[in-house]
């Protein structure tokens, strides 16, 4: 699109976030082929070395086959690893033994990241009902490996109790060190993000203190603050994004965090707030061997401002906040420079005040609108 004319006129912005307040179902907006909408999603951020290649291509494998098995609408393309093209979904794509040939050639090759991705929508840039992308590095560093899956809202609203047991079963088997779920703007297999997205992300930013930013091929590939070498402070390896729904503390930001599990749960004891205990192995983070914790933060909630600042994100973010990623790059693309772009987009200004949006001292969206006491927590979006 141009960047000289708007991509949502004010009158159309309020009826898509009216829209999105009041139906569960994706409200989407933009072109053909590529438009976009608020929908519920989870990524897995997994830390590891080359040695663990293959081992997580089968795991990541056998977590799409079991996905499948859950969806009310099948995938109709799929990202073929091999041409990095976008195919059909006939079976032999989707199933387990071309995948893994293609992890052993990736294996092979010792720099190419291994891909799944498969959408139920015509097009990998139209927000999906059911979404899924993984790619999983191989080098000889410690790096992240993502895994990021789009699920249908009205299926998880009849379906809680099988949601949250895949969820924790994978969680134990993947082991991950940071783990996000809640509302985004549905950008899974837009791999490396688009302009449109970008400005709906900030737009709907404005309104929806529950959305979330989540961009791995962005800000999921690189290390630690303890490694050596430059330090990137735009990406999750240098700390924690702040939580709106589900969020995991692993044994390794707990130690930054400078508590023990059961410290934690103390902080976050309220009869709306579950945590579920993640075992996770003894090792140089974790001498004790403690779980890692996979805290939900009641329903799954849009938290339109209007309401007011919600309870339970303050809460978690007062937890976490020293271990923060306050500079986190929200951005999938480089923020145009030219005097004609009439559309917001996330800077990194921006972007540290949207991080700190549940801070006591913020002002996000505005001053007036912060005034607003929170209305009381219920399990709608609206």
């Amino acid at each position: 699109m141009s960047t000289a004319k708007p991509f949502m006129e004010p009158e159309y912005i309020l009826e898509f976030i009216a829209d999105t307040r009041a139906d569960y179902m994706l409200t989407t907006i933009g072109d053909d082929g590529q438009e976009y909408g608020v929908c519920p999603y989870i990524t897995f951020y997994i830390y590891h070395g080359k040695g663990d290649f293959l081992p997580l291509c089968d795991e990541i494998i056998e977590l799409h086959q079991e996905l499948q098995t859950l969806m009310d609408t099948p995938f109709l393309r799929v990202y073929d690893d091999k041409t990095e093209s976008w195919l059909e979904a006939e079976p032999q794509y989707l199933g387990r033994e071309l995948l893994r040939e293609h992890a052993r050639l990736d294996a092979a090759l010792g720099y190419k990241p291994f891909v799944i991705a498969a959408t139920d929508q015509e097009s990998p840039d139209v927000s999906a009902h059911w979404a899924i992308s993984a790619w999983v590095t191989d080098n000889n560093e410690m790096r992240y490996s993502t895994l990021k899956i789009t699920f249908r809202d009205s299926w998880y609203r009849k379906n809680q109790s099988v949601w949250h047991g895949f969820v924790e079963k994978w969680l134990s088997r993947l082991r991950p060190e940071q783990c996000y779920s809640g509302y985004e703007i549905g950008t899974t297999t837009g791999f490396m993000g688009t302009y449109e997205s970008d400005v709906l992300e900030r737009i709907c930013a404005d309104y929806f203190y529950g959305l979330d930013v989540d961009h791995p091929q962005v800000t999921g590939y690189h290390w630690h603050d303890n490694q050596e070498g430059e330090i990137d402070y735009a990406t999750i390896g240098t700390g924690l994004r702040t939580p709106t729904w589900c969020f995991l503390l692993s044994p390794f930001w707990l130690q930054k965090l400078g508590k023990r599990p059961a410290e934690a749960r103390m902080a976050l004891k309220h009869p709306l707030i579950t945590i579920s205990e993640i075992p996770y192995p003894v090792g140089k983070h974790n001498p004790n061997g403690d779980p890692a914790l996979w805290i939900r933060l009641g329903e799954l909630n849009l938290y339109p401002v209007d309401n007011g600042v919600p309870e339970l994100p303050v809460l978690a973010n007062v937890l976490i906040r020293l271990i923060r990623c306050n500079w986190l790059r929200l951005f999938t693309l480089d923020p145009w420079e030219g005097e004609d772009d009439q559309n917001p987009h996330f800077d990194s200004g921006s972007s540290t005040k949207w991080m700190a949006r549940f801070d006591e001292e913020s002002e996000w969206p505005n001053r007036e609108v912060r005034q607003k006491p929170a209305l009381p927590h219920s399990g709608k979006a609206s």
